[in-house]
């Protein structure tokens, strides 16, 4: 039995045979089944049941599939759920009409078994993107962090076809809705367009000269550069089993020979809008990680990457009998200058610092907040001798922009230093020992560093 899936998927079809067929094989993978038998049934089960995706049939007693599309998709609290339209054979306008109203796919009546699960399947994680998405955008972000950059392209497509017919067919039409097309007529061309720059869709002939179409599908797929692209298929029309193997290797789509001009533009929208939801979830996703792990007033690492890493990094250091130092750094009496110039300037101070850091450690270094005005910093295959060097240039540094700097006027640092060594039990003891080095530069005078002995 295939792997147990818990997604919804509701049925809609007013013939009680295919709603067996339907049951049946949804069953089978573990899904969650809901019927309608018409249109104003299917509205309210949405409501009711929430499906994850939803198998609607064109054709119905009451309501079209088209108005219900555009109903569901029309609503915000439903706009998410992925539609399947169900189509008669051969019938390109509704399957157009269907994408164009908000459907996100299509079956043809009759259908093979494997190519609805598979279309069911890449609809069901379409909606988990779309409800991790919509959970990422609902929690607190900081103000500037969640905000996506608008694109500064085009959508690029590269079309993979060695029939300039079918070629001058894409570039035409394609461009009228606003892509960017190129081409190549052979696997290996388009390995070289795609080094150059990955593209946003690829529409791939599986019959290829050199290299056959599955075998370029596959590379494609496992590459991580290339990986998440959405490949759309051109198959021949009763190619059914090429067609379903190039689902299972991970294409998204298919069109079949010859191809339709307005199927072929509303295939492309559809697949592009799902590649753009993973793109924003993707960088939602590394945005919200960066943000998890980094200080906001000051841009440096945060405790909480400080303490994800800090014994990994130790551990590897010991092993290979590297040598690592530890820097402990203090503001000086920054407590008198929040109180006689405000927070404002203490949180100028802060980032002064901070900038400093970036700016005088090495890019093997790393430097963190380690709370209030306190920073922390691992310098790796460096000994106590090599970072009292570095150390004494920071505080020379921060004492030189503390003088001149009004809003940080006699900031000044001390610096505690400890050098990994057997004693140390793990990333505790090493920053208890770079903390006593700190204690001791402050009991010595302050602005000045002290190594731990």
């Amino acid at each position: 039995m295939a792997q147990q899936e818990t997604a919804k998927i509701l049925v809609v079809d007013d013939e009680p045979t295919i709603i067996t067929f339907y049951e049946a094989a949804l069953h089978e993978q573990g899904y969650q089944i809901a019927v309608a038998t018409n249109g104003r049934e299917t509205l309210e089960q949405v409501k009711t049941f929430l499906p994850d995706v939803i198998m609607l049939d064109v054709v119905m007693p009451d309501i079209t599939g088209f108005e219900v599309t555009e109903r569901i998709k029309s609503d915000p609290a439903t706009t998410g759920i992925p539609i399947i339209l169900v189509t008669g054979l051969g019938k390109v306008e509704d399957r157009v009409k269907g994408l164009e109203a908000g459907a996100d796919d299509f079956l043809s009546k009759p259908f093979n078994l494997d190519e609805m699960l598979v279309r069911v399947r890449s609809l069901v994680k379409l909606k988990k993107l779309q409800d991790k998405l919509r959970q990422m955008e609902q929690e607190p972000q900081p103000a500037a962090s969640m905000t996506l950059k608008a694109p500064q392209r085009l959508p690029l497509i590269l079309v993979v076809e060695d029939d300039e017919k079918i070629v001058r067919i894409c570039k035409s039409v394609l461009s009228t809705g606003g892509y960017e097309i190129v081409s190549a007529g052979d696997a290996g061309e388009a390995i070289q367009m795609i080094e150059s720059d990955t593209p946003d869709l690829l529409i791939l002939d599986l019959m290829l000269p050199g290299m056959d179409g599955l075998d370029f599908l596959s590379k494609l797929k496992g590459n991580p550069q290339t990986a998440s692209v959405p490949v759309i298929i051109l198959t021949a029309l009763g190619d059914l089993k090429t067609k379903v193997k190039g689902f299972y290797i991970g294409a998204d789509d298919y069109l079949v020979k010859p191809v339709s001009s307005l199927e072929l533009l509303a295939r492309v929208r559809a697949n592009i809008r799902k590649h753009a939801i993973e793109k924003q979830l993707k960088s939602q996703r590394d945005e919200a990680f960066w943000q998890s792990v980094t200080d906001p007033l000051t841009g440096l690492y945060n405790r909480r990457y400080l303490d994800s890493m800090i014994d990994r990094e130790l551990a590897m250091h010991r092993r290979n009998g590297r040598p690592l130092s530890v820097l402990m750094i203090d503001c000086d009496q920054f407590k008198r200058i929040n109180d006689e110039r405000g927070h404002a300037a203490g949180d100028e101070a802060l980032k002064l610092l901070a900038d400093i850091l970036r700016q005088e450690l090495r890019g093997s270094d790393l430097a963190v907040r380690f709370g209030g005005d306190e920073f922390l910093a691992i310098l790796p295959d460096t000994a106590a001798e090599q970072a009292s060097v570095i150390a004494e240039r920071l505080r020379a540094r921060i004492a030189q922009a503390g003088s001149q700097d009004g809003n940080a006027a006699a900031l000044s640092i001390s610096i505690g230093i400890h050098q990994l060594c057997e004693a140390d039990a793990g990333s505790a003891n090493v920053i208890e020992a770079a903390d006593r080095a700190l204690y001791l530069a402050k009991q010595g005078g302050r602005n000045r560093v002290a190594v731990a002995a």
